[in-house]
């Protein structure tokens, strides 16, 4: 994997975290040499240096001098998209074969907080796309995804979209890839679309969470809000510890 050199510092960082996701290193796992990793990554060995020392004030890794690189604790969701579990993941976890269907793509109003998200002034027409996630015959996840009017998504190929993996998808079509998520996370009592589309009672307590991407320049490219069926979908939390410190970083799992 190459990478260019708009923001170069940033998309090496993400790059790293992608690379320690995609090859499911834990803590304690070493990390290639240097020289190795500089070369998978497409970067010199000064740039990597450069991105390490952010990641290890991060806690991210930790560099043993004549030893090696270690990862020190999993990236936190805002570093990494990688961080944040795919959807399939999710419900392969829960013990059930995922299947996506889109229920429809179009171009909507969309509710105020989108629009605030975005830095839109009036309430022109925005594109979105409401999906659902099987747990195998059952509805497990329900979404409503929205799309900055910067990004054009209406001209974007959806052909290729199966339903599923909205970061991949994005990853692979826009000159500024994803680079952050933010998601906000609480319990909620079912009603409406949500109730209905995930076929359980209303007022049900089930958990909602409202997840932002941006991009390497940290402008905001979706809004999504997100249903969990509280049957199939639970979430749990794991504190990292360090030694000599009295603070705690809380990494969601998935």
């Amino acid at each position: 994997m190459i990478v260019n050199n708009n923001a170069r510092l940033a998309q090496v960082k993400s790059a790293l975290l992608a690379y320690i996701g995609k090859n499911s290193l834990q803590v304690g796992d070493k990390l290639p040499s240097e020289g190795d990793l500089a070369k998978i990554l497409g970067v010199s060995r000064n740039t990597l240096r450069e991105t390490y020392i952010t990641l290890e004030a991060e806690g991210v890794i930790i560099r043993r001098h004549g030893i090696g690189t270690f990862v020190a604790q999993p990236p936190m969701i805002k570093d990494s998209l990688n961080a944040f579990a795919s959807f399939a993941r999710i419900i392969e976890q829960a013990g059930y074969t995922p299947h996506f269907k889109i229920l429809q793509m179009t171009e909507t109003t969309a509710p105020p907080n989108v629009y605030a998200t975005f830095r839109v002034a009036d309430t022109p027409p925005i594109f979105s796309i409401e999906r659902l996630v099987f747990a195998d015959q059952h509805p497990a996840i329900y979404l409503n995804d929205y799309f900055s009017p910067d990004i054009h998504a209406p001209k974007l190929n959806w052909d290729e979209f199966d339903g599923g993996n909205v970061v991949q998808f994005l990853a692979e079509t826009l000159p500024s890839p994803p680079h952050q998520l933010h998601s906000h996370i609480k319990a909620v009592a079912l009603s409406g679309d949500a109730a209905r589309m995930l076929q359980m009672p209303e007022n049900i307590p089930a958990l909602k969470a409202q997840s932002i991407i941006y991009d390497m320049h940290n402008e905001p490219i979706t809004f999504s809000n997100i249903w969990f069926n509280p049957t199939i979908v639970e979430f749990n939390t794991v504190r990292i510890i360090r030694p000599g410190s009295n603070k705690l970083r809380q990494t969601p799992v998935f």
